[in-house]
């Protein structure tokens, strides 16, 4: 029987409507409870605490010079870098590289076919009232969302083969969204 299909027989349905109010008031007693709380009740819990044992007691520390290696002695983040990497290309590169691999168009049209998405979305009449200067997170991304959808439905035109892979993966569409997200963040 499928739910949300009417029955075909009224006993059933009666039973249906019976039971519905009925199974969230039984009380379900399980026969092995008394041995979980047996089993707590024997163990002896403040044995396991932290004691004090002397008050006022120093510790004394080496008082000669030491030196400690560091945990990784690779530097991470900006110290000594060769290149400043510019957040904004690593959120189109990182894009780029997942979706775009067996695209004919080379990095910088994929650069500016994201670039210019993110213009449009920032140049939408609502972008700051409705998302930019909105303290509400939530209602923060639902305009986003909502945003994001008009912009896209607006570029179908301009290239199909990018809608059609929007509306049909739901993973790039989250992927393409977050990014975006990101983009006009910064």
């Amino acid at each position: 029987m499928l739910t949300g299909q009417p029955y075909e027989m009224v006993i059933w349905e009666k039973l249906f409507w019976f039971l519905k109010f009925l199974i969230p008031k039984l009380k379900v007693e399980d026969p092995d409870a008394h041995l979980l709380d047996e089993l707590l009740e024997s163990v002896n819990l403040s044995s396991y605490g932290l004691q004090r044992v002397r008050l006022g007691h120093s510790i004394s520390l080496d008082s000669s010079g030491t030196e400690l290696d560091p945990q990784n002695p690779n530097p991470r983040s900006a110290h000594g870098g060769e290149e400043d990497i510019n957040p904004l290309d690593e959120i189109v590169s990182n894009f780029n590289e997942r979706w775009f691999q067996g695209w004919s168009a080379t990095p910088e049209e994929q650069r500016i076919r994201l670039l210019s998405m993110a213009e449009l979305i920032k140049s939408h009449p609502d972008f700051k009232d409705k998302y930019q200067n909105n303290p509400d997170p939530h209602n923060q991304n639902l305009a986003f969302d909502k945003l994001f959808k008009e912009i896209m439905l607006q570029r179908r035109k301009d290239d199909l083969d990018f809608y059609k892979l929007f509306a049909g993966d739901d993973a790039f569409k989250m992927s393409l969204m977050q990014s975006m997200q990101r983009i006009v963040d910064m």
